[in-house]
């Protein structure tokens, strides 16, 4: 086995791995997120690193994930905040490609992209205990804030029960 590190990197909080399993993306508590790649032997140097003012992680376990879609080729990583916000970033350019401000009332949590549709699907915290279902904008590399549109239900976000 393998163990990447980069030396002063702060406490890692979530780790996940690219759909083509050739990644792992790693989210640290300095509010970035690093993409490694998955040699088995050699010396792993990171690849990318994604930061932005709005996404800040300073305490809590934040997921992100990957959302790759093929019929709009589009590329991107979501991941959630502790302000509130969900994050896209275009993975090549690392570049914001789109923030949902404040879709929570508190500390994104949790986030998914499903596996063949373009929806993603974001937790909150303690103040509001909600799952929400967000189709991201269709304008590539736009860096568009504000809330995501689509057709999940008229892109209407569902509390859960």
């Amino acid at each position: 086995l393998k163990t990447i590190f980069a030396a002063g990197n702060p406490p890692v909080s979530h780790v996940s791995y690219s759909p083509n399993g050739k990644y792992v993306l790693a989210g640290t508590l300095d509010s970035q997120l690093r993409l490694w790649p998955m040699a088995l032997s050699g010396k792993a140097k990171c690849s990318k690193t994604y930061a932005n003012e709005r996404h800040q992680n300073t305490k809590y376990c934040i997921s992100s994930t990957f959302l790759v879609s093929k019929p709009e080729r589009r590329q991107c990583i979501v991941t959630g905040s502790e302000t509130g916000d969900v994050i896209l970033y275009d993975i090549q350019s690392r570049k914001v490609h789109q923030v949902l401000e404040k879709v929570h009332k508190d500390v994104v949590l949790a986030v998914d992209a499903h596996n063949t549709k373009e929806i993603i699907a974001s937790g909150g915290m303690s103040k509001d205990k909600t799952v929400r279902f967000w189709c991201p904008s269709k304008a590539e590399g736009d860096g568009n804030s504000g809330n995501a549109s689509g057709d999940v239900d008229s892109a209407k976000r569902h509390k859960a029960k």
